[in-house]
């Protein structure tokens, strides 16, 4: 198959296409910058860069005589007299994917870099996770997860740079890093997908705090530790694990004291944000003053603010438990953040702050539009009892940085603000859970949510 053949597929039906997919953002006309044919015949395999409205994307595209109909839902439209479709549902291209990380092959200009263990038994079927996602990952039976970046910018992701630095310290919480796939974008290295290792057995952290919470609400006790789903062991060991990938991180790739021009940057950017969200949500202009005064007390302590590499998007939903620990995963930062910002240092506080906030989440998500008053003070309960337990075991692995203080707040106000602006463009209805962990922080009086 040739690039002119790969640029039949490129017509309206694409555009249409395109336009459905939940990773896609541009709008207006698509060009194709570049199109690498990784495996000829029937089917084919084509790698492709896609250019819209300034962004940049990346697409496996299949390419078959005839399609199956276990691949009809994977359809895109044709090319020539074959069918294209989209190539991560297919697992015989998925397996030409794994052979190239295994030979560490070069086609032009995409560079496998594998360290795979010796292959005992025949490839395992590379099928991707169910649903929408950012980006498409391909778990390989029970050995390999290829993480495949929808959209791509000029430079190292996060996801690859921070996994090899807590490789190197032989770091627990992570999944060890097996290869990457790479190629020059606007004359820089770049980073189009990466490869770990799979983590067996390994839980979602957001079920497993929610199923606990039901737990307790459903209870007869008032002790949350009394009930049969007590997360706090879990959260204590969840807050270990962080605080040694942030010491991991320190070491690895260093930290810096913020100087004081730096730190003014910081706090002006927390006002910034607030502003952005007022500008949005009239509720939140009760709360402004409360807000900003927690903002500027950052300043006024004369703590040095110390900056270094950290998660990103640290929540519940990033964290998996696998029979012997916690694993954190998806260290690309805040997907709605450009490059530069999600590689810049910050405070450790910004990964326990979201942490403590998808605990507050995973607390007051049952309550939303509930009738029965006891629950919120029973929530409440809850997220007090898991909170301590998390910061607790933070504290255990590094007590010279235990989490708290005026920093903490601030940050974690700053999370709840991001939060109130987004649940007020998409899910008004949640917006009560951060608006009201901000009335509380700011009024010292806990209000439930309803």
């Amino acid at each position: 198959m040739t690039t002119s053949e790969t640029a039949q597929v490129l017509p309206e039906q694409f555009d249409r296409w395109l336009e459905a997919q939940p990773w896609f953002r541009g709008r207006g006309p698509v060009t194709c910058e570049r199109a690498t044919v990784l495996h000829h015949g029937d089917p084919s395999l084509v790698h492709l860069v896609l250019a819209c409205d300034g962004r940049r994307y990346q697409l496996l595209l299949g390419v078959r005589d005839e399609l199956p109909e276990r691949l009809a839902h994977a359809r895109i439209g044709v090319a020539g007299e074959r069918v294209a479709y989209e190539a991560v549902y297919d697992p015989e291209l998925t397996a030409v994917l794994l052979g190239h990380f295994e030979d560490s092959a070069e086609v032009e200009g995409l560079r496998f870099q594998g360290a795979l263990p010796p292959r005992y038994t025949a490839a395992p079927v590379g099928r991707p996770f169910p649903g929408p996602q950012r980006n498409s990952s391909i778990v390989y039976g029970r050995k390999h997860v290829l993480k495949f970046f929808r959209e791509l910018t000029p430079g190292d992701n996060p996801e690859l740079v921070l996994h090899n630095a807590l490789h190197s310290a032989g770091d627990p919480h992570i999944a060890p890093p097996q290869g990457a796939l790479e190629s020059e974008l606007d004359g820089e290295r770049t980073t189009l997908a990466v490869l770990h290792e799979f983590v067996p057995l390994g839980a979602l952290g957001w079920p497993m705090a929610t199923a606990s919470v039901r737990d307790f609400l459903a209870s007869p006790g008032d002790d949350p530790q009394s009930a049969g789903g007590d997360f706090a062991a879990e959260a204590h060991r969840l807050g270990r694990a962080v605080a040694r990938v942030h010491a991991d991180l320190r070491e690895t790739l260093g930290e810096q004291i913020a100087g004081p021009a730096d730190e003014k940057e910081f706090v002006a950017a927390l006002h910034s944000r607030l502003d952005a969200a007022l500008a949005e949500v009239p509720a939140l202009a009760e709360f402004e003053t409360g807000v900003r005064a927690r903002y500027d007390a950052v300043l006024a302590t004369g703590e040095p603010l110390r900056l270094q590499r950290v998660h990103g998007d640290l929540h519940l939903g990033q964290v998996l438990r696998s029979p012997l620990t916690w694993v954190l995963v998806d260290f690309e930062g805040e997907p709605d953040r450009d490059a530069a910002d999600r590689a810049r240092p910050r405070p450790a506080e910004h990964d326990v702050a979201t942490a403590l906030r998808s605990l507050h989440y995973a607390a007051a998500q049952l309550l939303v539009g509930a009738d029965d008053a006891e629950l919120g003070p029973r929530a409440a309960r809850w997220l007090a009892h898991n909170r301590a337990a998390f910061r607790a075991g933070y504290a255990e692995v590094s007590p010279d940085r235990t989490p708290g203080g005026a920093l903490l707040t601030a940050v974690e106000l700053d999370r709840a603000v991001l939060e109130v602006r987004h649940e007020h463009r998409f899910r008004p209805e949640w917006m009560v859970i951060p608006l009201f962990a901000i009335a509380e922080t700011v009024t010292g009086q806990p209000i439930p949510v309803r």
